[in-house]
């Protein structure tokens, strides 16, 4: 008898496995609004600044494919990222807080794309943007007001 429940127990047991968590980062297609969805499987421990913190790094990676058609930020550019509440806060390095030097439609493509990633995230609303530690109107010789926090509503048209 306690061999025949042995079996059946043994085969009432299934395997479970949890689906990763996905994220989703935007790239703006280059001459126009439109963004481009790529979907990223994440480790399901990653929650808050850390999170945020590789959502942006893949923003900033580029995809593996079609780079040639997306806005990117220029290489180089490093951002470290911190939550608090429903902001974001990216501090911008490298090559970006020299001279922005991509255009108007460009810079907003960047910081559209980097707005919809960071509030694609759960919790998040806005994203404050700093340049080298320090809150700036806008990039060096950008035209995008960065001083106020982004957020979706930045970007309707």
């Amino acid at each position: 008898m306690l061999a025949v429940i042995a079996i059946f127990a043994g085969c009432s047991r299934h395997v479970t496995v949890t689906p990763s968590p996905h994220l989703t980062v935007y790239y703006c297609k280059a001459g126009s609004d439109d963004l481009v969805r790529v979907p990223f499987t994440v480790d399901s421990k990653l929650t808050g600044s850390a999170l945020a913190t590789y959502a942006v790094n893949q923003l900033l990676a580029g995809p593996s494919v079609g780079r040639d058609s997306i806005v990117l930020f220029p290489a180089g550019t490093e951002a470290t990222v911190t939550t608090e509440g429903d902001v974001a806060t990216v501090d911008l390095n490298g090559s970006i807080v020299r001279s922005f030097q991509g255009g108007a439609g460009d810079e907003v493509g960047m910081f559209k794309s980097l707005t919809y990633t960071l509030t694609g995230l759960p919790g998040i609303k806005n994203v404050q943007v700093l340049v080298a530690g320090e809150k700036k109107a806008a990039l060096p010789g950008g035209h995008l007001e960065i001083d106020d926090p982004l957020t979706r509503e930045t970007f309707a048209q």
